[in-house]
């Protein structure tokens, strides 16, 4: 696709314009986005949200992937994979994503992502794996599937104190997330649909599903310390691997909390459909809780 229309594209797709993406430059295997501070994308003390980066990562990786693909009929595309490292705080500031394309194959697209400030500080490192596949040309393909739904985890309705306001950070409070449970190392919070948060296909944007499996991860350790904001804290990284879509539903993600090594948490959660069941997304998160 040319460059102005991938511009017009992604500007467009309604989780981009809620977070006020902007594609500053485009060409082949190269992209550079600008997300403007505002206070909705913030926790607080106006420090950018960890999903917002992760967003923008997801975002400009895809971008740079297409600067090479021709939109045809019969083409499925999807992000496979979504890799982020937080290396330092965003503090009322713009930041500015560069992507690049480490490698095309027949399928697959490995772009690279890093996130900075105007003034240049390093936010984020990350990478995106994206595939564009031909399924009229491999007819074989459509008896290759299988489809499982993600294992429920019980349940128990029980809250450490404090989970409610840890959903209510701006950017996760406009997404909706709510606090089903979180004890005893797991928790499952829930997301319900908007469509000014969806991928311009009708499902939840990537971007929103890497910001739930984020905080539901970070929500899992925090159920083992106890909430205390006093505390730092802060997610060191996150792996996304992107399974499935589940168009206008709700997304329920589950986490718990395999391994906790003094200050951290290593986390394994997964997304599904609140409906359906379908699985969506599943990867990992690892904390840092620096108790006093």
């Amino acid at each position: 696709m040319n460059a102005d229309a991938l511009r017009a594209r992604f500007e467009q797709v309604p989780y981009h314009v809620s977070l006020g993406v902007g594609v500053e430059a485009v060409e082949l295997d190269r992209a550079r986005l600008r997300i403007p501070y505002k206070d909705e994308n913030s926790n607080p003390g106006r420090a950018l949200h960890g999903g917002v980066s992760a967003s923008t990562i997801a975002i400009a990786g895809v971008l740079a992937a297409w600067t090479g693909l021709e939109d045809r009929p019969g083409l499925e595309t999807s992000t496979l994979d979504l890799s982020v490292n937080y290396v330092a705080a965003a503090i009322g500031e713009d930041i500015v994503a560069e992507a690049s394309v480490l490698r095309r194959g027949k399928e697959i697209v490995y772009s690279e992502v890093d996130v900075r400030t105007d003034a240049g500080k390093r936010i984020a490192v990350g990478l995106v794996t994206y595939r564009a596949f031909d399924r009229a040309a491999n007819p074989a393909a459509a008896e290759r599937q299988q489809t499982t739904s993600a294992a429920a985890q019980p349940a128990t309705g029980e809250r450490v104190k404090g989970a409610n306001a840890f959903v209510m950070a701006p950017f996760i409070s406009r997404l909706g997330v709510t606090v089903d449970s979180a004890q005893g190392g797991q928790a499952v919070l829930t997301m319900p649909f908007k469509p000014e948060h969806s991928d311009g296909a009708g499902a939840a944007h990537e971007g929103a599903l890497a910001a739930l499996l984020d905080s539901t991860g970070a929500l899992a350790s925090w159920s083992i310390t106890g909430l205390d904001f006093r505390f730092k804290a802060s997610t060191v990284g996150i792996h996304v691997a992107f399974t499935g879509a589940a168009p206008g539903e709700a997304v329920v993600a589950r986490a718990r909390t395999l391994r906790r090594n003094n200050e951290i948490f290593a986390n394994q959660v997964t997304l599904s459909g609140r409906d359906s069941g379908v699985l969506l997304a599943h990867g990992s998160v690892t904390y840092r809780i620096v108790v006093d």
